[in-house]
């Protein structure tokens, strides 16, 4: 075998053996899917009311690689002031448009969502009188920072607006931190 030939031989070995990796894309890109979960505080507007603890939980497809549709689910605790076992669950279900800005490893992103909220008040654990049902929206700010090609660790801030129920203003501003995985 002369020279010339075994070093086109591990030319195309080696287009062969790379390939694949040159034809991963980008994240996010156009038909991208990611899940993802979240951890934090939330703020309520109400007054008498305190910092609770929030849940997030989400799925998200690109539409494009910088805009998205988020749907999820969150959970929200805020106690009553002054007392530690008295506080007014919330349960958002919603949707979310965003977009992102490339920047690297760093993605800052916008945006904003509808969704419906299932309020409860309650008491030593156990609910208190009825549920209310309430529409509302978000504005959402945060960035992630990629730690590889498909996963990444993220921060948001979140402002729900939502109808008052009963003299309760279920408004508030959310922080969290989380994970979010690319598909």
């Amino acid at each position: 075998m002369t020279r010339k030939t075994r070093l086109l031989i591990l030319v195309a070995l080696l287009s062969v053996v790379s390939s694949p990796a040159w034809a991963q894309r980008r994240m996010p890109h156009k038909g991208a899917n990611a899940v993802g979960g979240e951890v934090g505080v939330f703020l309520p507007q109400q007054d008498g009311m305190s910092a609770g603890p929030a849940l997030e939980g989400f799925y998200e497809y690109y539409l494009d690689a910088r805009d998205s549709v988020r749907v999820g689910v969150g959970w929200a605790d805020p106690n009553v002031s002054g007392t530690s076992d008295a506080s007014t669950r919330q349960v958002r279900i919603g949707g979310d448009l965003l977009h992102n800005w490339e920047g690297g490893a760093i993605h800052p992103f916008l945006g904003a969502g509808l969704g419906v909220y299932f309020l409860q008040p309650r008491t030593d654990g156990h609910n208190e009188g009825d549920s209310r049902t309430k529409f509302g929206g978000t504005l959402i700010g945060g960035v992630e920072f990629f730690t590889s090609k498909t996963f990444a660790v993220k921060g948001e801030a979140r402002y729900h607006i939502v109808s008052n129920a009963d003299g309760y203003n279920p408004s508030g501003l959310e922080f969290t931190i989380g994970a979010k995985a690319y598909f």
